[in-house]
């Protein structure tokens, strides 16, 4: 089951600059949050918080009521082991093929055999549309779309129960972007992971339930019905319109 995630007057500063002021946030299991804002308003780094991979220089972070700052390395490394991250640069390992990628989290977190692997990471690609041509290639060889698809393909093969996006869609043609919305919101409406995601565009998620925030002057304000008539969507309403899901 996805475990809740609050987040309690969360401060973080790089040098003298404020970044994150006070930050209040809960993500009921299950739920989907969207937050936007302008670049270097603190996205990523309340998104790396979040996932307890960047410490607050004030506040806490709790995953189910447990403090994360006070865990062990061990009991967080168990914790990770049900979170999916993409980070805003893929982050993809340099001399790993896309298969590696994609199989990695399988190899360090489950007992599956070679060929289980195999199998799972080869009906996701199909899933998410990433050509097997592709399964020997480095990531320093593909262009920005085949980044972000390999990326998610390795946040999702461990089925996690919480899933964190760092702007999945940027530099991503709208084609692209409607295969991995399509897919993502299928895992979400079948097993019912919780999704926090940092993302220029609030509607670059389709489901009207979602909790959406603005980041501005380091806190989180509530985006209420704005988001509809923002006109500044660039690419985002072309995939927008084709999705009217409801939970």
């Amino acid at each position: 089951m996805p475990f809740k995630i609050e987040l309690r007057k969360i401060s973080f500063a790089r040098g003298q600059n404020t970044i994150l002021d006070g930050v209040d946030l809960t993500v009921e299991p299950g739920h989907v949050v969207v937050f936007g804002g302008r670049s270097g308003s603190g996205k990523s780094a309340l998104l790396e918080i979040c996932a307890g991979h960047l410490k607050p220089a004030g506040g806490s972070v709790l995953w189910d009521g447990e403090n994360v700052s006070a865990m062990s390395r061990y009991e967080l490394y168990d914790w990770r082991k049900s979170i999916g991250y993409v980070f805003q640069v893929h982050a993809l390992i340099a001399n790993h093929s896309v298969f590696d990628n994609i199989a990695l989290p399988l190899k360090c977190g489950t007992d599956l055999s070679g060929e289980q692997r195999k199998n799972k990471v080869l009906a996701l690609m199909d899933e998410l549309e990433i050509g097997h041509d592709i399964m020997t290639r480095f990531p320093e060889t593909l262009p920005a779309a085949q980044l972000k698809s390999v990326a998610i393909a390795r946040a999702l093969i461990n089925e996690p129960e919480v899933l964190l996006l760092d702007e999945p869609f940027s530099g991503v043609d709208p084609l692209t972007v409607n295969r991995l919305i399509s897919v993502l919101h299928g895992k979400w409406k079948k097993g019912g992971m919780s999704i926090v995601m940092a993302s220029h565009s609030l509607s670059a998620w389709p489901e009207w339930s979602a909790g959406r925030f603005v980041l501005k002057d380091g806190r989180l304000e509530p985006a209420g019905n704005a988001f509809a008539t923002v006109k500044d969507l660039g690419g985002n309403q072309r995939y927008n319109q084709r999705y009217s899901y409801a939970k």
